[in-house]
């Protein structure tokens, strides 16, 4: 339940700009990610510090995006997040007695120090691998628009979604650029929720011998 919850405005992002654009998307999971921080206060009773930050970048990101109407913003908001999730994993080992993971989780599962360790280094490198790949992703996406734009007189706020290619002096380019932006909404939504997944799967095989050996003794 708390996956599909963390990830709802991911999905939302993907409906909306599917359906209406990239800045009614944004619009969107501003409003999705409010929604989900709500609810959690209402379960729990209390705001999760993750979902403060992914508001607060998006806030941030996605407003300068909707005030120029330039995506550039809101394409490197994901690598941001995940670099600035990555470096608070990393850092926790040297602030306090416990790791964020283990703050996080030591109430669920009861681990070897050495363990609680090795998970959050594996996290943190985890989550600047999934960084790195937006990085890669937002490259192309930005490439191709800046090409296309400089080598035409197509208005540089418009959304690639609303242009008719086929009118256009540059169709192949007009294509290439349509297509590199929906790839990053692409792996956005598939990509940065099937690599946590594996994340995750890799996790409980990892920590599964230690779980057992905890019955046991």
């Amino acid at each position: 339940m708390k996956f599909l919850l963390d990830f709802f405005p991911i999905v939302l992002f993907f409906i909306v700009y599917k359906t209406m654009g990239l800045y009614a998307a944004i619009y969107a999971m501003i409003g999705a990610t409010a929604l989900q921080m709500l609810i959690t206060r209402l379960q729990t009773g209390k705001f999760e510090k993750t979902h403060i930050i992914t508001f607060g970048l998006l806030v941030v990101f996605g407003g300068i995006t909707l005030a120029i109407k330039d995506p550039a913003f809101i394409m490197w908001k994901v690598s941001v997040l995940y670099v600035v999730f990555a470096l608070a994993l990393i850092l926790s080992m040297w602030i306090g007695e416990k790791t964020l993971l283990q703050r996080m989780l030591g109430k669920e599962m009861t681990l070897p120090a050495k363990v609680w360790h090795q998970l959050t280094w594996f996290w943190g490198l985890g989550f600047s691998g999934i960084a790195l790949v937006n990085a890669y992703y937002v490259d192309i996406a930005l490439g191709t628009r800046e090409q296309l734009f400089s080598q035409s007189t197509l208005d540089p706020k418009v959304e690639l979604t609303e242009l008719e290619c086929a009118s256009t002096t540059v169709e192949q380019l007009c294509l290439t650029a349509q297509q590199s932006e929906e790839a990053w909404v692409n792996f956005k939504l598939f990509g940065t929720m099937g690599l946590t997944f594996a994340l995750i799967i890799i996790t409980v095989i990892f920590i599964s011998k230690y779980i057992k050996e905890d019955k046991t003794s």
